[in-house]
């Protein structure tokens, strides 16, 4: 197996090695370590997933919270005046006026 430089110390290590033996750098043979690694794949999914919550967000603001505002300001003005809400039966009837 071919010996290359460890990118910390720069000792000759084997590439399928897991460790320096000379300083203790992970994984040797790359060119970063495991650590810089996993944060770059993290940094990656985190702007992702912030990516999909913002535009699901948007999508809600822009889709679904201008009918609601409707239909709200709709029942508002049609509520009677009374102050009873306009309740239906068990049956599913208009309740009596």
């Amino acid at each position: 197996m071919p010996l290359v430089s460890c990118r910390a110390c720069g000792h000759q290590v084997d590439t399928s090695a897991m460790a320096c033996p000379s300083c203790g750098a992970t994984d040797p043979g790359k060119k970063i370590s495991r650590q810089q690694r996993n944060l770059i794949i993290f940094l990656i999914q985190l702007v992702f997933w912030a990516c999909v919550l913002g535009m699901g967000g948007r999508y809600v603001w822009t889709h679904w919270i201008p009918p609601l505002k409707q239909f709200v300001a709709k029942s508002q003005a049609a509520a009677p005046s009374s102050g009873a809400p306009d309740i239906p039966d068990r049956i599913g009837m208009p309740a009596a006026q």
